[in-house]
């Protein structure tokens, strides 16, 4: 009868258990959700921004491609390839000027890197 007993309470602190490990996954998941969601929209805006600038410029329909990494749990880390042969005949100094432009303060301040490559 002891053991039967011992078995039940094992099982009720095993199936516990999961049901608290489940509940704080399911938080964390919640939370990287929103993350993402916050960081779309930062993207998008600085996106639209950039295309905005680049057009103002005259550099019409270039492409833009933005990619990021993280290491470590740290803020994310972004590459912008912005694609336009214009813009790669200008001089060093003039791509500089671009690059410091586009760079957006609200969306440098979220990030750990940006780096601007002009292809």
């Amino acid at each position: 009868m002891n053991r039967g007993l011992s078995m039940i309470t094992a099982f009720l602190v095993l199936a516990a258990a999961l049901c608290v490990g489940g509940t704080v996954m399911s938080k964390e998941r919640n939370d990287y959700t929103q993350e993402n969601e916050r960081y779309a929209l930062l993207e998008n805006a600085f996106t639209e921004r950039t295309r905005e600038i680049l057009e103002e410029r005259g550099y019409r329909n270039s492409g833009v491609t933005v990619t990021w990494t993280r290491e470590n749990g740290n803020a994310r880390s972004y590459r912008v390839e912005i694609h336009h042969r214009g813009i790669e005949r200008l001089a060093d100094d003039e791509r500089e000027r671009l690059t410091e432009e586009l760079h957006c303060e609200e969306f440098c301040r979220e990030t750990e890197e940006l780096f601007i490559v002009y292809i």
